[in-house]
């Protein structure tokens, strides 16, 4: 569990500090966060936002973004996996369906990857606009925020049930 954190701290740093491309990309876009970030983008507004970056823009964020966003994906499914996990085995009985709620980082993974691959796609054949797929990469961005969101839910509702009865044992 150390480690993943980790490595999600370090993920982090690298997409938010100083050696980040964001807010150079961010100043390139008129203000606009980098699409991963955006939980809803119009295809036109996606399209706008990657003629704005220019060649250098979309090439810092093939060759400093990309490769990056490889690894965030993963790293943050298996730690809210496991911390759901580790929640759930003290606020619910073993045998309880509430410890299926486990893979639903999974689908937030599952989400962002197919955004990361749409967005990349995009940027390689730009001008060409795969107005369908940028589409479908808003659906997707949107699937990862919300899953990630209801798995960081899902444990605080767990860490507050084991609270409670642990509390009622007293």
């Amino acid at each position: 569990m150390t480690l993943l954190l980790v490595i999600m701290v370090v993920l982090g740093y690298l997409m938010i500090s100083s050696v980040s491309p964001s807010a150079e990309l961010m100043a390139l876009a008129n203000g606009r966060d980098v699409p991963d970030t955006q939980f809803w983008r119009s295809a036109s507004t996606f399209y706008q936002q990657i003629e704005n970056y220019g060649v250098y823009g979309r090439r810092l964020y093939l060759t400093r973004v990309s490769p990056v966003d490889i690894f965030i994906p993963i790293s943050q499914a298996l730690f809210l996996s496991v911390m759901m996990t580790l929640v759930f085995r003290r606020a619910f009985a073993p045998q309880s369906r509430w410890q299926m709620l486990n893979v639903l980082p999974f689908v937030a993974m599952v989400g962002d990857y197919l955004e990361n691959m749409s967005v990349v796609t995009m940027m390689l054949a730009y001008p060409t606009q795969l107005t369908e797929l940028a589409t479908a990469s808003a659906v997707f961005t949107a699937v990862k925020f919300i899953f990630s969101l209801v798995s960081i839910g899902c444990i605080g509702v767990g860490l507050l049930l084991w609270l409670w009865r642990k509390g009622a044992r007293r």
